[in-house]
């Protein structure tokens, strides 16, 4: 299926690889303006719609859907901003909140399968037997589970949007977490950059929150680290989609250069410096850096994306909205995913000239006026706060008394009723910018 336009031409596919996990996390809003009168009537409510309840085999592509290790189970909810699946496996039930997450689950769980197979061969175990008499074993236990708990709170697109009405910006509670990768020891032995390098070459997230994964990935790591076991990527035979996928890391070239070769430390003063050259404050920068709802990995795609939004004034107010209300990883997939559609706007559509922002969601003024919404949103529809969230952007277009053009980009599905009336409302509007898994 092609993506569907109204009034604005087709973009460009993106070239990074942020293109394939950049579908995430959407569907409408439960409430959007909670303290202020709506400017809707009941007659106009009764034409709302309710989120419907998706079917998997219905909107996935096939090798999403169901394959040797995994299947996608059929009921999919348009809940919490986002697509939200539940994926059955050889190693266990998944959940996956939006398509861009769906992506990596999926193939977080060949990646599993093809350690899993590793480790059944006699070279590794024999190099866990000399793993087991390496002076290096005491340092064993310097190996920690990247586990992080979800909890069932606001994320992603929802969390961003859901206050535009509102006129009081709250502050969002962080959580701690211990980095796995931040031991100065393990950085001397060089656990992590051994661990960092058998994720990327099978591409995937050396700093995934999958548990499971993170388990397989300690085994090899540690039998080659301190077994001498001599993984490679050409271990593992890939076939099919799912396999081909695998072969490609879920980065940018440039950023699985930065990943491969710097530390989490490193990459911090990297982005940090990166970050001050924007004109991002010192509080906000040690904000974001420090906040646990973002990977090194996720933190250092935004960076890089805000970064190609070059020239564009105010990007510290999207980086301080993303510093303060981020607490899951949910939240930071929302932040960089919607970050690569600014910069792909910017880059090879309209050229952008600042950020506003209506609260805590950021909004791209481009250099001829159009205001521009870049949302990265897995299914919408046209409900009570999608209307709400519409008339914040049609007040935010007329602030400077000439009504200013307004574009909509998603990355995801919008409803046939949602488009209609947002044409009705002279919004330019173009959805499936970029599908990712779905058909």
């Amino acid at each position: 299926m092609t993506a569907r336009f109204s009034s604005i031409n087709r973009f460009p596919k993106f070239k990074s690889a942020i293109a394939l996990f950049a579908v995430s996390l959407a569907t409408v809003l439960l409430s959007l303006a909670q303290d202020t009168e709506s400017p809707f009537s009941e007659a106009s409510a009764s034409a709302f719609e309710e989120l419907p309840e998706l079917k998997a085999s219905e909107i996935l592509k096939p090798e999403f859907l169901k394959g040797p290790h995994h299947t996608v189970r059929e009921s999919v909810l348009t809940f919490s901003g986002a697509n939200q699946f539940v994926i059955d496996s050889d190693f266990g039930v998944f959940q996956a909140d939006g398509n861009a997450m769906l992506v990596r689950r999926v193939k977080e769980i060949y990646a599993i399968a093809l350690l899993k197979d590793v480790s059944r061969g006699d070279e590794f175990k024999n190099s866990l037997v000399a793993a087991a008499k390496s002076p290096l074993n005491a340092a064993k236990n310097l190996v920690n589970d990247p586990v992080k708990a979800v909890s069932n709170v606001p994320k992603g697109i929802m969390k961003f949007m859901g206050r535009a009405g509102d006129t009081i910006k709250g502050i969002g509670k962080k959580e701690s977490r211990d980095n796995p990768e931040s031991s100065n020891m393990q950085q001397i032995i060089g656990y992590s950059n051994t661990k960092r390098k058998i994720a990327l070459s099978v591409g995937i997230d050396p700093y995934s929150t999958n548990a499971v994964l993170q388990k397989e990935l300690d085994s090899v790591a540690w039998a080659s680290w301190a077994g001498g076991f001599a993984f490679t990527a050409a271990t593992l035979p890939i076939s099919g989609p799912v396999g081909a996928a695998l072969t490609v890391t879920n980065v940018s070239s440039g950023l699985d250069k930065l990943l491969k070769e710097k530390s989490p430390e490193e990459l911090k003063q990297i982005n940090r410096a990166s970050l001050r050259a924007m004109g991002v404050t010192s509080k906000d920068v040690d904000r974001l850096l420090s906040n646990s709802a973002f990977s090194p990995s996720q933190v250092t795609e935004f960076v890089l994306h805000l970064k190609a939004l070059d020239g564009v004034a105010n990007r510290g107010a999207f980086v301080r909205s993303a510093a303060e209300r981020s607490s899951s990883e949910a939240d930071a997939i929302f932040c960089l995913q919607t970050a690569a559609l600014m910069s792909q706007v910017h880059q090879d559509e309209k050229p952008l000239a600042r950020i506003t922002m209506l609260v805590d969601f950021p909004v791209c003024i481009a250099k001829d006026g159009t205001v521009i919404l870049a949302m990265q949103w897995d299914y919408a529809a046209w409900t009570a706060g999608a209307a709400s969230f519409a008339a914040a952007v049609e007040k935010l277009a007329s602030e400077s008394g000439e009504e200013k053009p307004i574009m909509v980009v998603l990355s995801g599905q919008m409803s046939g009723l949602l488009q209609q009336e947002l044409q009705k409302r002279n919004f330019l509007v173009k959805d499936r910018a970029t599908p990712g898994p779905l058909n």
